[in-house]
């Protein structure tokens, strides 16, 4: 009796570890696969130079066809949500600017570099999902383009929707 007693209390140990380890393996596969989608993002902003129709339907096309459908808040509670922009509808090609408590698939928020350049800060969301308990968490994602010149402010006008 006591050695059945002492194999269950191996084998319950065996399965939280078993558990706890796919549990990082998910979290580790599905956060690269989010930095990887960011990364890409970047990338576009900058070849198009800046937020333009170009850059924003190429991004929502990526997006769309990488099936990333997580979506997050942009703006929290009592935060400035001056110069913050995002996307609500991957369909659509123009970003709206964010506002507290509503979910956006990205959101973008110029800044002023030095002299006449810009950059991007490119915000995207990732949740943490376990196949039998669900949602977890939530974490965004942010990163930054470097500085460069844009070609056209107008551009950048017409794309937030101004």
């Amino acid at each position: 009796m006591r050695n059945s007693i002492g194999g269950t209390w191996i084998i319950q140990l065996m399965i939280l570890f078993i558990l706890l380890f796919v549990g990082f393996m998910i979290l580790t596969l599905n956060y690269s696969r989010s930095v990887k989608i960011k990364n890409e993002m970047i990338d576009m902003f900058e070849k198009y130079e800046g937020l333009n129709d170009t850059s924003i339907e190429l991004v929502n096309n990526y997006l769309t066809y990488s099936t990333y459908s997580t979506t997050g808040i942009c703006v929290e509670e009592g935060e400035d949500a001056t110069g913050i922009y995002g996307s609500r509808d991957l369909s659509s090609f123009y970003l709206e600017e964010a506002k507290e408590g509503l979910d956006y698939y990205y959101c973008v928020k110029k800044y002023d570099g030095a002299n006449t350049t810009n950059y991007y800060q490119i915000t995207i969301f990732y949740r943490f999902n376990l196949p039998i308990l669900g949602n977890i968490s939530s974490f965004s994602i942010k990163g930054s383009t470097s500085n460069f010149q844009s070609k056209d402010n107008d551009n950048y006008k017409k794309a937030i929707g101004d």
